[in-house]
Parts: C-alpha cells; sequence; structure tokens
C-alpha cells in the first residue's frame, strides 16, 4: 500500500503517457492504413479508366465492324464466303469466327499468290460442293498491299452456260460485288489510316507524360510478356513474377504503387493485364507526416493528436479525390479526342459517311416533328473517273481535298457537310427552303467552276453537278428524301452536267 501511494503519481502519470502513446500510435496506424486503402481505391479507379480508353482506342482501329458492312449493303448477294486477310494471308475477319488468326490455305488463294491469277479477278470455283463466283480483292496502302478480301457468292441457281442471258445475270451480280468491295474498301482504308497515324505506345507516352503521379502504364499478355507500355524499351520483355500483383514494390530503388487489373482487347479477343506504377513518393510524405504529428500529439494530449490526424487524413483524402478527378477528366479528353477521329473523313477532312448518316436521320427527324424547312444537295464531281485516268489517282485525290475545301468555304453556320463516298459529297441544309438551297448551290457550282484545280505544274478545271430536295409531308424517313435528292442529281448529268436540278414531285 505505501508502495502505491509512494509512487502514485509516477504510476497516474506513466499510465497516462501509456495511454496517450498508445492512442497516439493506435490512431497513426488507422491512418495509415486508411491512406493506404484509399490509394488502393483511387489507383484501380485510375487503372479501369485507362483500360477503357485503351479498349476504345483498339475498337476505333480494329475493322471487327466488316461483317456488319457486308450484311448492311450486300445488295442482296448469296454471299457464300466472306474473310478480310492480312497481306500474308492470316485470317483478321471472318463470317467464320473459328479460323480467324489462321493461314488461309485453299488452292485458289494459293495459286492467285504464287501469280498463277491476278488478284482482282473474278473466277468460277466449287467451295464444300456449292457453286461460287469469287474474288480475292486487293487492299492497298500507299501502293504497298495491306490486306486482301476473300469473298466468295453462291451461283448454284444460274446455269453456267454460254447464252447471253446467264452471261448477263452474272456480269450484274459482278458489278453489285464490286460495289460492296468498293465500300468495304473504304472502310478498311479509314480504319488503316487510324491505325497509322496513332500508334497507342506514343498515346500511353504522352498519357504518362501529362500526370504527375502516374509513371508507367503496360499491358502484359498471358506469358507474362509486354506488349504495350508507355515505355518502349520494355515492349518485348517479360516481367519479374513480383511485379504481377496489386501492392507497395521497390521498382528503379524507389517506393512504387502497383495497380494490375484485367483488360480485354477486343482486336485480339484476348484477357490480358494492365499493370499501372504510379510514384508512392506523395503517400511516403504523408506517412511521415502522420508518425510526426503522433508523436508530438502524444506529449500534448489524446484529444489533440486525435483531431490533428483526424485533420490530416481528410486533408490527404480530398487531395487524393481532386486527383482521380483530375485524371478521369484528362482520360475523358483522350477518349473523346480519339471518337472524332472515327467520323472525320481522312482524305477531306469532312465527316465520313457513318457519321452523315446519323446527322441525316436525326436532323430529318427534327425538321418533321416541327414542320420545319428541310433540304438535301447531293454533289458530284463531273467526269472525276476520267481525272483519274489522265492524270492519275494522286491528282484525283488532291482534286476531290480542294473541291471540298471549296464546298466548306461556302458553308453556313448551319449546315452539315460529309463525304458520301468516292467523289461524292452531301450537304444537310436545316432550316432551308428549295429557293434558298437552290442559291447556295449556283454558289458552290460557280466557286468549283471558276477555280481550276492546281496538281504539280498542271491546272485541271473542275465542274460539278448538284442535286437537292426538300422535305415534304409525304416523306416518312430521310431515305426517301435522299433518293429523290439523287434522282435530280442523276438528271443534272443528264441535262449535261455542270448545273444544278431540284426535284420536282
Amino acid at each position: 500500500m505505501s508502495f502505491i501511494k509512494k509512487y502514485a503519481i509516477p504510476i497516474i502519470l506513466l499510465s497516462l503517457v501509456s495511454v496517450i502513446a498508445y492512442s497516439s500510435y493506435y490512431n497513426y496506424t488507422t491512418q495509415k492504413n486508411l491512406l493506404l486503402k484509399q490509394m488502393q481505391s483511387n489507383s484501380l479507379n485510375i487503372a479501369s479508366s485507362v483500360s477503357a480508353a485503351i479498349e476504345r482506342f483498339h475498337d476505333i482501329k480494329s475493322t471487327m465492324n466488316l461483317q456488319k458492312l457486308v450484311n448492311d449493303i450486300s445488295f442482296e448477294l448469296e454471299i457464300f464466303e466472306f474473310r478480310y486477310l492480312e497481306s500474308d494471308g492470316t485470317i483478321r475477319n471472318s463470317m467464320f469466327k473459328d479460323e480467324i488468326g489462321k493461314i488461309l490455305s485453299s488452292k485458289s488463294f494459293i495459286e492467285t499468290m504464287q501469280g498463277d491469277r491476278a488478284l482482282d479477278t473474278f473466277f468460277f470455283e466449287v467451295r464444300d460442293f456449292v457453286n461460287v463466283m469469287s474474288i480475292y480483292y486487293p487492299i492497298y496502302v500507299s501502293n504497298d498491299l495491306a490486306g486482301i478480301i476473300d469473298l466468295s457468292v453462291d451461283i448454284s441457281e444460274y446455269k453456267l452456260q454460254k447464252s447471253s442471258m446467264t452471261n448477263s445475270l452474272i456480269f450484274h451480280r459482278q458489278v453489285d460485288i464490286r460495289n460492296l468491295l468498293t465500300s468495304i474498301n473504304g472502310s478498311v482504308t479509314n480504319s488503316l489510316a487510324i491505325l497509322t497515324k496513332t500508334d497507342i505506345n506514343d498515346f500511353l507516352n504522352a498519357y504518362v507524360s501529362s500526370t504527375k503521379n502516374i509513371k508507367q502504364i503496360s499491358i502484359i499478355d498471358e506469358h507474362q510478356k509486354v506488349s504495350i507500355s508507355s515505355d518502349k524499351n520494355l515492349i518485348g520483355k517479360n516481367l519479374d513474377d513480383n511485379l504481377l500483383s496489386t501492392g507497395m514494390k521497390m521498382f528503379n530503388g524507389k517506393l512504387t504503387y502497383l495497380a494490375i487489373i484485367d483488360s480485354y482487347l477486343h482486336e485480339e479477343n484476348k484477357k490480358m493485364k494492365l499493370m499501372l506504377l504510379i510514384d508512392a513518393s506523395t503517400y511516403i510524405k504523408h506517412e511521415k507526416k502522420l508518425f510526426n504529428t503522433a508523436l508530438i500529439t502524444s506529449v500534448i494530449a489524446l484529444l489533440f493528436a486525435l483531431l490533428t490526424s483526424r485533420l490530416i487524413y481528410y486533408s490527404a483524402l480530398e487531395q487524393s479525390r481532386k486527383e482521380k478527378e483530375r485524371l478521369e477528366h484528362l482520360v475523358n479528353e483522350r477518349t473523346r479526342e480519339i471518337a472524332l477521329l472515327s467520323k472525320i473523313d481522312s482524305l477531306t477532312t469532312l465527316w465520313n459517311r457513318g457519321y452523315l448518316e446519323e446527322m441525316l436521320d436525326m436532323e430529318f427527324k427534327r425538321a418533321k416533328r416541327y414542320s420545319h424547312a428541310f433540304s438535301i444537295m447531293f454533289i458530284d464531281l463531273d467526269h472525276f473517273k476520267k481525272i483519274n485516268d489522265t492524270y492519275g489517282h494522286m491528282a484525283g485525290d488532291e482534286v476531290l481535298r480542294q473541291a471540298s475545301s471549296i464546298v466548306k468555304g461556302c458553308q453556313r453556320k448551319t449546315d452539315f457537310i460529309g463525304r458520301y463516298g468516292g467523289e461524292e459529297i452531301v450537304i444537310i441544309l436545316p432550316e432551308t427552303n428549295a429557293e434558298q438551297a437552290q442559291k447556295l448551290a449556283e454558289i458552290i457550282r460557280q466557286a468549283i467552276a471558276k477555280k481550276p484545280i492546281k496538281f504539280e505544274s498542271q491546272l485541271i478545271n473542275v465542274t460539278t453537278s448538284i442535286g437537292i430536295s426538300t422535305l415534304r409531308e409525304e416523306h416518312h424517313d430521310y431515305l426517301m428524301l435522299f433518293a429523290e435528292t439523287d434522282e435530280a442529281l442523276y438528271r443534272a448529268k443528264e441535262l449535261g452536267r455542270n448545273r444544278v436540278e431540284v426535284f420536282k414531285a
């Protein structure tokens, strides 16, 4: 009893210090774990956003939409087989999914690639006991063979006799097939244009350079090999096992937080891993602050320690939240930029056909609903094939580019201009009646006619035929209105070209 009385004050003080110290230490460890969990959560969210951006990037670059394109514009052809091949024969896209990634080894393909038969030539053969008309159609980019379309059409309904009627039917089938191949060619070359202009590794490198905390973004395949990375030096290298799990790691002598999530690349339909390396210096800085605060609060008071630790925690939490929002905003901006590329025609910089048709449908429905004036203008460059044949396809491309620029120069703020295909340009004219549309068309026609296109040392005179149609009560969808525009264009050509014709019901 006397011992307790003698040492009561030291015992109380020691007990109080122990309680305060323990409370401070407990608070320190709790705050540290919460900070780590917040960092883990933010890292995984950022990794998910980056993975979504990469998947969107591959969607835009891929040619996986070819099958839908074939179905949409098949011209009622009895398509028996369809494939898109790499120049080495690797099957990149097929109506038979199980053969994608394999090498085409058919006899007719081998003969064609050996030179026994020219590419872009129709021939007849039997595939799976069915009589078909086939073609290996080449896709060229900058005069280099980029791919080959293997297309065969069922012609078993025709009796392959040398009669004029049968030959005529087959000839019309061949015309339809070439129209389909032209559309597919445009889709493939647009996708390849994006592929050649945009490199995913450069995209990730730019993304990392624009952030403060992210040090590296990599995609790892099932063999632990880096296939895509913001650091090009890592591509093709195998990673150590300790770098394939989420958590704090020592990387290049520095403490780094590593986040690993699953990532699906639709281009190859493979499940891969996305690795995100984040500088942990901010975490270390906050951890030291928490530790120093715990030491101070254990001397001052338990309550003060708890309040101070809580303040630091919420401060760190708010900073992490703002950083997450900033990074997500940056990812969204990059994703929007990539999405915009998919809507623009690479040659003319006008809107492409897919986006043009979306806007046609939207503007038609708006005008129909509110009973507003609405017109469509169809522009076609006269004798464009002759220009290509006379001056070459590079000259034809330059004529199309400069003519598109002239049309854009005549554009009003509310107009929407897109390339429909080949040398055809379509202008959507909201709030515009037939008379107003005709005046604008004359301005465009005269502007093109009076300004020869300069290509190298030559001047190429260009004229254009223009068809116009205007919304009427009987129109149920934009296709009816568009058909009338096409008919007006045909009449302009029939009447001598270099003129404007308005459809008359």
